[in-house]
């Protein structure tokens, strides 16, 4: 739901991981990338500003592409939402905010690490 964020871990990601990166804006966007993309993985937040949160996106992620390893970027640090997101089938959960160095040495890390495991 952050423009700029968005902005930054796409131009990041592509060329970390020399790879397509989309973004959206909207659950319902993100939803319609899913199905027709049917990523290797994606960055979801929890809040998104519309009337589905990111646990109703998790929720028919998996439904949509069971293979797609989800991972939670947002600022909601509570145990209760890192345990509903695990429990979803995210695979990590990161809290914002994170510095350009935690990206780049854990996220990224993370990220690599879940998209090659099958």
């Amino acid at each position: 739901d952050e423009a700029d964020l968005c902005k930054m871990l796409r131009e990041h990601f592509e060329a970390r991981f020399d790879c397509d990166v989309f973004t959206a804006s909207t659950a319902k966007e993100a939803l319609d990338l899913l199905k027709t993309l049917l990523p290797e993985g994606m960055l979801l937040d929890v809040n998104l500003g519309s009337r589905l949160n990111g646990f109703d996106v998790l929720t028919r992620a998996r439904q949509i592409s069971p293979t797609t390893k989800v991972i939670m970027v947002t600022g909601v640090n509570d145990m209760p939402s890192i345990e509903k997101a695990m429990s979803l089938g995210a695979v990590d959960y990161v809290t914002k905010p994170f510095t350009v160095e935690y990206l780049e040495d854990t996220v990224a890390a993370k990220i690599a690490a879940h998209l090659m495991v099958p």
